[in-house]
């Protein structure tokens, strides 16, 4: 994308869909062969369904192989089985740090498994409470493109119309148009997008509800959720959420999956979710935005979704629009993962391995070997959590940074700088 004004000229690309175009786009399905049917499409919702296998040999309307699916009272939701032999259990027992308010889990609940594989879905009432909170806040977006049209999601990150997507979902675009959860179609046009983090700002002219957006990372081990919308073959009808639910594979850490993902911190999910909903929102158990879709596939385990945190998505949409680039924090230091003592040893924070002269670091009191465990009370779990944190923090800012010193710990307020000429790329190194 070059910048410039990405809305169409022209009618809306959805003004004319029949059936064969939301074939095209997702794989729509006639209610009648579906194995759900969401309630608008029924004189009826009935009663609440249980949970249920699919019907031998016959497919998921929307290609996913997940080998569960709910109907529920506003989405169908995909639960996905983990790894044989590993029992998922979620917990509200975080590791704390030192200062700052102890960070809320995107856990779901208290209650271990008792099947092993078989991650817990919360109750359908949840689930309910989950999408009516984030809904209003989360768009769908089909993209007319060189080669066709194609789907992807968006976050209100801002009142005013200011829309968050991954820049894949809009790359070429000629139009892009912007699907609300009340079934109201509006252009979109592009404010910004950073390459380094791959984030996109879009603005349509209509004021929705900003998603709220935590900060903190869902817990590797608990179950996390996610929700996508599924446009309507009809113009004017409100898309439809499909919730998917499955355990947190890994948080906090680089995956080293692509540029992105190399340099940053990311959770991977095991929850099948297909290219059409990069861009869609990891939610804690109040529809809470975590994390966005970035990617599917390619950590190692079937079906598994790649989400950027939610601090670095909204950030850098700050930035974006109140600057129109990101201006990225330097603190002056060469950081490595802080493993700890467990088996598989895990990245426990990111430990310095050497302090710049005169730097933000230096002057608050940072030493080779010092392990950051979090900042402004967040935890920190890797070298590249640290600079996910400081990549969108602008120069000016102070930041509590607590720290483990050789088995005490403590806390220093770092002002973060402006990196010097002749520091690495931004998003490189802290």
């Amino acid at each position: 994308m070059d910048g410039r004004d990405q809305g169409s000229s022209g009618g809306d690309p959805g003004e004319d869909w029949d059936e064969s175009d939301a074939d095209r786009l997702r794989g729509w399905i006639p209610p009648d062969d579906r194995l759900w049917r969401h309630p608008s499409e029924s004189a009826s919702a009935g009663p609440e369904p249980s949970i249920k296998p699919l019907v031998a040999g016959r497919p998921d309307p929307r290609d996913r192989s997940g080998p569960w699916l709910v109907g529920g009272a506003t989405a169908c939701v995909i639960v996905v089985l983990v790894a044989a032999g590993l029992m998922v259990a979620t917990t509200n027992h975080p590791t704390s740090v030192a200062s700052g308010p102890v960070p809320k889990l995107a856990s779901l609940t208290d209650v271990p498994t008792t099947e092993p594989g078989v991650g817990l879905v919360p109750m359908g009432s949840t689930i309910d409470a989950m999408v009516d909170a984030a809904s209003p806040s989360t768009v769908a977006l089909v993209v007319s493109g060189p080669s066709g049209d194609r789907l992807g999601t968006g976050l209100v990150a801002e009142s005013g119309g200011i829309i968050v997507t991954a820049s894949t979902v809009v790359a070429g675009a000629r139009s892009i148009t912007v699907i609300e959860s009340d079934g109201d179609r509006t252009d979109a046009s592009v404010v910004g997008s950073d390459p380094t983090t791959g984030l996109t700002v879009l603005r349509i002219a209509d004021d929705l509800t900003a998603a709220t957006f935590d900060f903190t990372d869902p817990v590797t081990g608990s179950v996390a959720v996610a929700m996508a919308l599924e446009p309507s073959r009809r113009v004017g009808q409100a898309p439809t959420a499909d919730v998917y639910a499955g355990s947190v594979l890994s948080s906090g850490v680089a995956l080293d999956l692509d540029r992105i993902t190399s340099t940053f911190a990311a959770t991977a999910v095991a929850a099948p979710l297909a290219s059409g909903d990069v861009g869609c929102p990891l939610l804690d158990d109040q529809g809470h935005v975590t994390g966005m879709l970035e990617r599917v596939g390619g950590v190692g385990a079937p079906d598994a979704s790649v989400f950027l945190p939610a601090e670095l998505v909204w950030s850098v949409a700050d930035q974006l629009v109140s600057a129109g680039a990101v201006d990225p924090g330097w603190i002056g230091i060469t950081a490595a993962d802080a493993v700890g003592p467990t088996v598989p040893a895990r990245p426990i924070g990111a430990v310095v391995e050497s302090v710049v002269a005169g730097s933000p670091a230096a002057l608050g009191g940072l030493e080779d070997g010092d392990v950051v465990t979090a900042v402004d009370g967040y935890r920190i779990r890797s070298a590249a959590d640290l600079k996910t944190w400081l990549y969108s923090e602008p120069p000016g800012v102070g930041l509590t940074v607590t720290l483990d010193r050789g088995g005490s710990l403590g806390s220093d307020t770092l002002y973060v700088a402006e990196p010097p000429p002749d520091a690495p790329k931004a998003g490189s190194s802290p």
